[in-house]
């Protein structure tokens, strides 16, 4: 076994590992996109929480309020991490769950969505490099 086998094994091993790995992360994207459910975009405001009566001198906290399709209104505390990612503070987009309306985030898609992406895109170019450069080993092979 010379060189050119040996790397042309390599590369069809790394080709099937990530088109194998991409389709099995593109299955849990999707079944974590069907488990997330769909969110509806809205806007939403900060304002400054209630006032603890056990600490009234204490820092009341922040909390975003949003309003739903259906007139209703809901609010939930916005952490200072929350808050120092926002990009427009005064008027954040908010994205509340359509299944559970009380349940809101400020992206659109979730942490754990974007981290499956990441790994799909990943494993799909590693596929990707390898087959384009075992093909390109069979013309180097045959040329030499």
């Amino acid at each position: 076994m010379d060189t050119h086998d040996l790397l042309g094994l390599v590369f069809e091993v790394f080709t099937w590992i990530g088109f194998g790995c991409a389709v099995v992360v593109l299955l849990a994207m999707l079944i974590a996109r069907a488990a997330d459910g769909s969110w509806i975009e809205t806007h939403g405001v900060i304002v400054d929480g209630p006032v603890d009566p056990e600490r009234p001198e204490g820092p009341a906290g922040r909390e975003v309020r949003w309003m739903t399709e259906a007139a209703e209104l809901y609010s939930r505390p916005v952490s200072d991490a929350e808050f120092d990612a926002l990009r427009d503070p005064e008027e954040p987009n908010v994205f509340y769950a359509r299944r559970e309306p009380s349940r809101a985030r400020f992206t659109r898609s979730a942490d754990h969505a974007k981290a499956l992406r990441l790994l799909f895109w990943v494993s799909f170019g590693i596929g990707v490099v390898c087959s384009v450069a075992s093909i390109v080993l069979l013309f180097v092979a045959d040329a030499a």
